[in-house]
């Protein structure tokens, strides 16, 4: 192989410093000094030193920067003049990172980091810069030391002193100056610091990755936990991966430990697990064995530390292991930059982060839960007063007849007294508790056990309606017809042979008959309409009756709404569910009512109702204060996320309450089903709130079962999640995702959503400069719209595609006639006289003249003298200057919402009369668009910086 150019190393260098951070890069940019030494060029050779610098700084490896910036120093003692302005300043500037680059390596003396300091700050006067860069090297140093005194000195002079091109880049100093106070215990002042690069507002290639990961924990202990979440999606997906980073990725474990996320740290672990392996940056590896300890000994203080983690030192660990081996190694670390600094302060950091207790028992972060166990957040009732059976009995059958939600923590509190010969019971709550077990694991032979038991206790009332639990149950397991109706007549005389002066007879009664309407249904094989005039009857019947019977009436009011709602019967849909909802509130009971107003407020959604719905939607929130069933209260809130999502601006508030939804169907172990639409509609909000990178972390989280959830689910999640992807700038990934849901959508009758995702997927593969794989995805769109009786689309994939086949710099005649051609048969698609058939006419009109004259341009820098040639592109301006006129005529028709189309044309039909030789015409033609828009009336809605515009550009032509 042949010794590379100059030239070419450069260019190679160049090529390197745009390549991902790590060892790779580090190695190619060895290679390089190493070439550019054999070339004999000392320019080169700088610039490849320079290269390996960098390549060091943004890797584990920043102690090796050490060498190579030695011998630049070499180069520039030996002659400063060598070095032009950019050289200058590079090598004044990595004097800083080599500065701070000592402070990782606990094998530099203090002595030699004091002295490269005096050294610092000797160069940098020479050349004249300011002292704020030595002063915060020095404070670094001091900081470091544990000097704190001589740091506060230090940090005083350094924010006093003048900014100027030494200066670390504002965010990153901003960093570091929240640290100071976040160090000193101040929060609340290290977050004021940083919120300019948590705001977005100061950036650079690590920022705000390390400033987002050093607020988690201030934030939280603020009590602003909702950003904290935020932080933490957003800032991972920022450092994933980075090596540079392997800090930052701890102080994320750290935070994920810390609340009541310790399967998310884990599997933060997991992807770094690599970097665990000692390398060239002692410092970072602390940091992240720092973050790493803390997970580990959240995980063994859980009982998990028997569950395997991660690899290291080639043998997969358990948890357990894992801490004890890393802890001593951590402390190793530790002692080593202490007995360099002569302090305990890098030791006592250590044990301070390592020591910390949980701040939060739970913060849900939107994700879908990992495989590390973790009790979730249970809602439940107040504390039993008592640890009394009787008492609690007293109470347990007291929300029994209310149908209380929170009934089944008090049985299940008495079973547990009563449990393996504890508190006694007497015969009647033994038949209860068999009766609650068999509620709990409904089985016929349970609910049977539970009625003889209530025989033997003398309870006919319960007896009775757990005989109607005896039918529900042996329907379920598959019991012949006849026996079904041979239990549910025997229900019917229990409940016929109460005394008449037992208050609970009509509503056994009751029970009875509403369940015979269900079962009617199931054992006679008729469709559930036909039930319609039994229900009615039933209504009719028990609203007659004195007793409270409202929760039956409310479920047979809502079996007829469903009735109506299957044959489209909306107002009657409606209003059914209405009355049903107002049941529950009215008898005491609002619990009642929930599920009911959900469905309501999905029927108004679905009649475009959004502001009715969101009514509905909060009143069932509302009811829903004492339900403790973790299914329905992710149920409840589902709907209303969905709901606000539907209504512009409302999309944050949806955002909080699909978060939660989503936590309680983790709770209720439905993370893959509802819990994964809970995750759609969160990802969702968030990408309409402008927060794609929590919002591609959620879906991502969620998108396994997503696509268990068939196909119209699938097409959606997966368009999300491009969406969040292109708005992120990941175009290749979006293309992707849009690819993959167009092949989802593949056979369905209707084509639009597949052609839709297609032009998607080509837009943002041309972004990703996949040109050739563009091309064919904008040919499968343009077949698509064909198909769709959309025009307009079809013009716009059409002249899309055109530009695609000119997009070389030289694309020859074949290709610029393929693209003229798919630019008439847009003309061609919309062809009419509508607005917005006669606006894309306009701009395909526009379109062509720009093609066929900016290939022009390519042909006069050949500067042919060819007299053809010259009647050719004369020919080629005249047919642009016609299309631009047609453009113009009609931008002018269509109104002042196309002023700035209009003008655009005009302008570039003039300077093409201009290359005709027709200036004046060309002026003339402007001219009178400038007078026009400058008539008395006109100028109000003109903007005036278009008019300036326009007046500059008849200036220059004239």
């Amino acid at each position: 192989m042949s010794t590379p150019t100059p030239t070419e190393i450069r260019q190679a260098v160049w090529e390197n410093e745009n390549a991902p951070n790590g060892l790779l890069r580090n190695a190619r940019a060895e290679e390089l000094v190493a070439a550019a030494e054999q070339a004999g060029d000392r320019g080169v050779l700088r610039t490849a030193l320079f290269g390996l610098i960098k390549a060091y700084e943004y890797s584990t490896e920043r102690g090796k920067m050490l060498v190579p910036f030695a011998r630049l120093m070499k180069e520039w003692d030996q002659d400063p003049s060598a070095f032009d302005s950019m050289d200058t300043y590079y090598f004044h500037w990595m004097f800083k990172w080599v500065t701070s680059g000592m402070l990782s390596l606990p094998e530099v003396p203090l002595a030699a980091m004091e002295g490269w300091l005096v050294e610092m700050e000797r160069r940098y006067r020479l050349a004249g810069f300011t002292e704020r860069a030595v002063r915060q090297a020095e404070f670094d140093l001091a900081d470091e030391t544990g000097d704190r005194e001589r740091a506060d000195r230090a940090f005083a002079a350094w924010t006093a002193a003048e900014r100027d091109r030494m200066a670390n880049c504002h965010a990153c100093e901003l960093n570091d100056q929240g640290h100071h106070w976040y160090e000193r215990g101040d929060d609340a002042k290290a977050l004021e610091v940083w919120e300019p690069v948590l705001a977005g507002r100061l950036s650079c290639q690590e920022e705000p990755h390390r400033t987002l990961a050093k607020s988690l924990l201030p934030l939280v202990r603020t009590g602003r936990a909702d950003e904290a979440r935020a932080h933490h999606l957003r800032g991972y997906r920022m450092a994933r991966g980075n090596e540079s980073l392997l800090p930052t990725v701890g102080l994320h474990i750290e935070f994920c430990a810390l609340t009541g996320n310790e399967g998310r740290g884990l599997e933060i672990l997991t992807d770094h697990a690599s970097h665990l392996a000692a390398n060239g940056n002692p410092a970072a590896q602390l940091s992240l064995f720092t973050g790493v300890l803390v997970l580990l000994g959240r995980l063994v203080a859980l009982g998990q530390g028997d569950r395997p983690v991660v690899a290291y030192e080639g043998q997969l660990r358990t948890a357990a292991e894992l801490h004890g081996l890393l802890q001593p190694e951590a402390d190793r670390m530790a002692r080593s930059f202490d007995e360099r600094n002569g302090s305990t302060v890098v030791s006592g950091r250590l044990a301070a982060r390592v020591g910390r207790v949980p701040l939060l028992d739970a913060l849900p972060l939107g994700l879908r839960p990992s495989a590390v166990p973790v009790a979730p957040v249970q809602p439940s009732p107040a504390p039993a007063p008592t640890d009394d059976v009787a008492e609690l009995a007293v109470e347990a059958r007291r929300l029994r007849s209310l149908g209380h939600p929170g009934t089944r923590a008090v049985w299940d509190r008495i079973e547990a007294l009563t449990r393996d010969g504890g508190q006694s019971v007497d015969s009647l709550l033994a038949a209860e508790l068999l009766e609650h077990t068999a509620i709990r694991t409904p089985s016929r032979a349970g609910f049977e056990a539970a009625v003889a038991a209530y025989r033997a206790a003398d309870e006919p009332s319960r007896a009775a309606i757990a005989e109607v639990w005896v039918t529900v149950a042996a329907a379920q397991e598959g019991a012949d017809p006849e026996e079904i109706r041979t239990l549910l007549a025997t229900a019917a005389a229990s409940a016929e042979a109460l005394d008449a002066a037992d208050s609970t007879r009509v509503r056994r009664i009751a029970a009875v008959d509403l369940t015979r309407i269900r079962l009617d249904g199931l054992l006679s094989g008729a469709a559930e309409s036909e039930a319609g005039p039994a229900v009615e009857e039933f209504v009719v019947r028990y609203e007659a009756v004195p007793e409270d019977v409202s929760d039956l009436l409310a479920d047979a009011e809502t079996m007829l709404a469903q009735r109506a709602w299957a044959a489209q019967d909306w107002p009657l849909a409606e209003a059914l569910l209405t009355s049903a909802a107002e049941r529950g509130p009215g008898a005491g009971r609002p619990w009642d009512a929930v599920e009911v107003l959900g469905r309501r407020a999905s029927l108004q959604l679905m009649l475009g109702r959004a502001e009715d719905a969101e009514e509905s939607a909060r009143a069932a929130l509302e009811h829903s204060a004492e339900i403790t069933d973790p299914a329905e209260l992710g149920a409840v809130r589902l709907t209303l996320a969905e709901v606000l999502y539907r209504q512009d601006g409302k999309e944050a508030e949806a955002a909080e309450h699909a978060l939660d939804a989503a936590h309680w169907f983790d709770a209720a172990g439905d993370t893959a089903g509802a819990g994964a639409m809970a995750r759609l509609v969160l990802a969702q909000a968030y990408g309409e709130t402008g927060r794609a990178a929590e919002a591609a972390e959620v879906l991502e989280s969620a998108l396994p079962d997503l696509l268990e959830h068939g196909e119209e689910e699938t097409v959606r999640a997966r368009e999300t999640l491009g969406n969040q992807l292109r708005a992120l700038g990941d175009q290749r990934a979006a293309a992707e995702q849009y690819l993959l849901a167009t092949e989802t959508a593949k056979g369905w009758e209707n084509p639009f959503p597949q052609a839709r995702l297609a032009t998607m997927a080509a837009e943002c593969l041309t972004g990703a400069g996949l040109s050739d794989e563009a091309e064919q995805a904008y040919a499968r769109a343009i077949e698509l719209w064909s198909g769709t009786g959309e025009p307009v689309q079809l013009a716009r994939a059409l002249r899309s595609l055109a530009w695609l086949k000119v997009r070389d710099e030289d694309p020859g005649d074949a290709a610029v006639a393929e693209a003229r051609g798919l630019m008439v048969r847009a003309l061609d698609a919309v062809a009419g006289d509508g607005p917005e058939l006669v606006v894309e006419q306009a701009r395909t009109w526009s379109q062509l003249a720009e093609l066929i004259t900016d290939e022009l341009y390519g042909e006069d820098d050949d500067e042919s003298e060819d007299d053809g040639a010259d009647d050719s592109s004369a020919a080629v301006r005249r047919e642009a200057v016609l299309l631009w006129q047609q453009a113009a005529d009609a931008f002018a028709a269509l109104g002042p919402d196309f002023l700035r189309d209009r003008a655009q044309c005009v302008t570039r039909l003039a300077w093409t009369e201009r290359e005709l030789d027709r200036g004046e015409e060309g002026a003339r033609r402007l001219r009178e668009l400038v007078e026009e828009l400058k008539a008395p009336g006109a100028e109000a809605e003109v903007p005036r910086e278009l008019l300036k515009q326009l007046e500059q550009q008849l200036k220059h032509l004239s």
